[in-house]
């Protein structure tokens, strides 16, 4: 789905169909010949957590409004991600920008470029491709140990999941990006791959596209056990007002009470905190393979 059908499109939904949507491929994570980047502004959040998590977070000097880590709180904002102030962004001198993947309504890479601004636009799509993003950044800033080690933490911890729900009958899942209209994620996607690590069913893993949207008819059909709802702080659903509305008052998940509120911020970023996410979801999921586990 390319990035500029969604421009009129809820916020929740845009940040998670843009951080896993390309133009047409990557820009080149450059040589090492150049000097390694000391002043980064990211505007992707979940390349700001993985260079929290290389270790780098003194060489990011601004941060989007959609960065919620307390430990970004004392960087300036340069305003949203997907279309930053460039003026804010070139006066803090960055050697290195890491950009949403472009459209022709935005352009903002190609202004960047002309402003002389190095950009890093990775497309992110899969488990593999957090794996890559990881290793390109920890290339770029001399990390390399640290994205290695950064990798086979995330690939330990997601094997860790996947041994602990082994064997038990697998729900069918529906995870709603957005609701009006209900939109899902197909194959071909991270959050496709962790709803399997956790042990369930994408009723949707058949459906064309990587983030399709579903008509409630077809929904109703397939009757999902359990029904996940993708929100923010900022836009909560209301489940009591969503159990009342046609079509979605005919899924029996609703009426039993299987449909859990699941932290965007959390689960539509691709980046290091995947474990953390397949973990969450997995406890949702088959709470009686965690009985009696700590929370972690």
């Amino acid at each position: 789905m390319k990035v500029n059908r969604i421009s009129r499109l809820p916020l929740i939904l845009v940040l998670t169909l843009a951080a896993c949507s390309g133009g047409g491929g990557d820009s080149a994570p450059g040589d090492r010949s150049a000097a390694t980047p000391q002043r980064i502004v990211s505007l992707i959040p979940s390349a700001t957590e993985t260079i929290v998590a290389l270790g780098a977070l003194d060489r990011l000097v601004a941060r989007s409004e959609f960065d919620v880590d307390p430990a970004l709180a004392h960087l300036p904002s340069v305003g949203e991600g997907l279309t930053p102030s460039l003026e804010q962004l070139t006066a803090l001198r960055p050697d290195l920008v890491i950009a949403w993947p472009d459209n022709p309504s935005r352009s903002v890479i190609g202004r960047l470029e002309g402003l002389g601004v190095i950009i890093y636009s990775p497309e992110v799509q899969t488990l593999a491709d957090i794996r890559r993003a990881t290793t390109d950044l920890g290339h770029m800033l001399g990390l390399e140990r640290a994205a290695d080690s950064l990798i086979a933490s995330i690939d330990a911890g997601l094997e860790e999941v996947r041994r602990a729900v082994a064997g038990l009958d697998p729900p069918s899942v529906f995870y709603v990006v957005w609701y009006q209209p209900a939109t899902t994620t197909g194959s071909g996607t991270y959050i496709d791959e962790l709803i399997r690590i956790a042990g369930g069913r994408n009723v949707f893993a058949d459906a064309p596209g990587l983030w399709p949207q579903v008509s409630m008819e077809e929904v109703v059909r397939r009757q999902p056990d359990i029904v996940l709802l993708s929100h923010t702080e900022d836009t909560p659903t209301d489940v009591d007002r969503l159990s009342a509305t046609v079509g979605w008052r005919e899924l029996s998940a609703i009426r039993e009470g299987n449909v859990f509120q699941v932290d965007a911020n959390l689960y539509n970023r691709p980046g290091p905190r995947v474990t953390l996410a397949a973990r969450t979801l997995a406890r949702l999921l088959h709470p009686e393979a965690f009985e009696g586990a700590s929370e972690r």
